[in-house]
């Protein structure tokens, strides 16, 4: 039998909708594409945007980018 705080946690992770993400790091990115990350970083490579000091790839770029290469 659980206990009253297990079955409190377990009810919560249930409710709980993980938030699909709408950008990659361009490491995760790289890896998603299968190249190494020193061709990822090069300027034009990857469709980016900066947010604060990073540079992240918008998922629905990439995804229309895959898809011109078609």
């Amino acid at each position: 039998m659980k206990s009253t705080c297990e079955s409190r946690i377990l009810h919560i992770e249930q409710d709980v909708n993980p938030i699909e993400r709408q950008t990659y790091t361009i490491g995760e990115a790289a890896r998603i594409l299968g190249i190494c990350r020193a061709v990822a970083y090069r300027q034009g490579v990857l469709p980016t945007v900066r947010v604060g000091g990073r540079r992240l790839v918008p998922k629905q770029a990439l995804e229309r980018m895959l898809a011109g290469a078609a």
